[in-house]
């Protein structure tokens, strides 16, 4: 399984939420609202949750990767795309 595509979408005015990225998988998944949060230690990547989960005390989420280096892998690619993104907004701004 290869990332192939990442998309972002950055947010601008909110404290935590810093864009929304999409990736495809083998130019034939597309993984859709991922959020690139900021936490008080690092940025990071949260995956979809599922709004009509049962338990609401419970985070239900819609793509789970499977593995930490899976999840890892997929985090590092969309945090290194958003930092692009950030670096191309700079530049226009100057």
């Amino acid at each position: 399984m290869e990332i192939t595509k990442v998309r972002i979408r950055l947010i601008r005015n909110k404290d935590r939420l810093k864009a929304i990225a999409s990736i495809t998988l083998d130019d034939e998944l597309i993984l859709n609202d991922i959020r690139i949060n900021q936490t008080p230690k690092r940025l990071c990547a949260e995956f979809p949750r599922n709004p009509y989960a049962r338990d609401k005390n419970h985070l239900e989420f819609i793509v789970v990767p499977k593995t930490p280096k899976v999840r890892n892998d997929m985090e590092q690619k969309i945090l290194e795309e958003y930092d692009k993104k950030i670096r191309i907004c700079m530049k226009e701004v100057v």
